[in-house]
């Protein structure tokens, strides 16, 4: 089994933009990387940004509805609160690991297993 860990959040970000600024890294002029505050809240680690997926809509909206076309969303979506509403939401799957997905200033919805 592999595990995508899910974050949500209302208000927050105005554009796709502004929450991928939050969650990628940013490099220095020598080419290393800065953690972004995202990276440094939850303690990733092995990051890959391609298998990092951002959803940003307009308004809040229940969270399944947001997320459905997130990767593999068909084996895990249905484990999300059904009364869950929010406007942007971040999927975090393998090979990323995370150390402290409690810490993020994001609401953490859990982690789901689902079969690639």
């Amino acid at each position: 089994m592999t595990i995508v860990h899910v974050f949500v959040s209302t208000g927050r970000f105005a554009s796709e933009k502004e929450l991928r600024t939050f969650i990628e890294p940013t490099y220095t002029a020598e080419g290393d990387a800065v953690p972004s505050r995202f990276i440094e809240e939850i303690g990733l680690h092995e990051y890959e940004p391609f298998t990092i997926e951002t959803t940003h809509a307009g308004e809040a909206m229940p969270v399944r509805q947001l997320l459905r076309d997130a990767s593999w969303a068909e084996e895990w979506l249905i484990n999300l609160d059904p009364e869950l509403w929010a406007d942007s939401g971040v999927c975090v799957f393998p090979p990323n690991v995370i150390a402290a997905p409690r810490d993020s200033s994001l609401e953490y919805c859990g982690a789901f297993t689902y079969l690639p």
